[in-house]
């Protein structure tokens, strides 16, 4: 066998092991429903595959203004699960998909109010996520 084949057996055997190990990661953090503040969130493994079923992208970002009122009721709490968003009703479920992760929380606050952007992510989501601050995510209604 050639080098040339042997090196693209050995770059396919490598993506095909990590896709796997990707899955298995992602099916390993199923956990409780995230709507309440506190609890874990759940990781759902076709995120792995979000063009399929209804998925969309859209432009998010952070907030974190801890200890203010949310539109939905509440207050703001530094664990607390959830996302903002202006046409959405409070308390509709969402998924939100970043990077092969992703997390269904609840709509809990109006916003973002910056054109162009679609979610607010709270603390939490964001971190749950791995999520940046401002990039495009994939995002469904559950």
């Amino acid at each position: 066998m050639s080098p040339a084949a042997l090196l693209r057996r050995r770059v396919l055997a490598a993506l095909l092991l990590s896709g796997l190990a990707g899955v298995g990661f992602a099916a390993g953090l199923s956990a409780a429903r995230g709507e309440p503040a506190g609890a874990a969130p759940e990781f759902v493994q076709d995120a792995l595959t979000p063009r399929e079923a209804g998925w969309r992208q859209a432009v998010a970002s952070r907030f974190d203004d801890y200890g203010e009122e949310l539109a939905c009721g509440g207050v703001l709490a530094r664990d607390q699960l959830g996302v903002a968003s202006r046409t959405l009703p409070c308390g509709t479920s969402v998924t939100i998909a970043y990077r092969g992760r992703a997390v269904t929380v609840p709509v809990i606050d109006r916003g973002p109010y910056v054109e162009g952007r679609t979610w607010d992510l709270t603390g939490a989501t964001a971190e749950a996520l791995g999520f940046p601050g401002l990039a495009t995510v994939t995002w469904r209604r559950r």
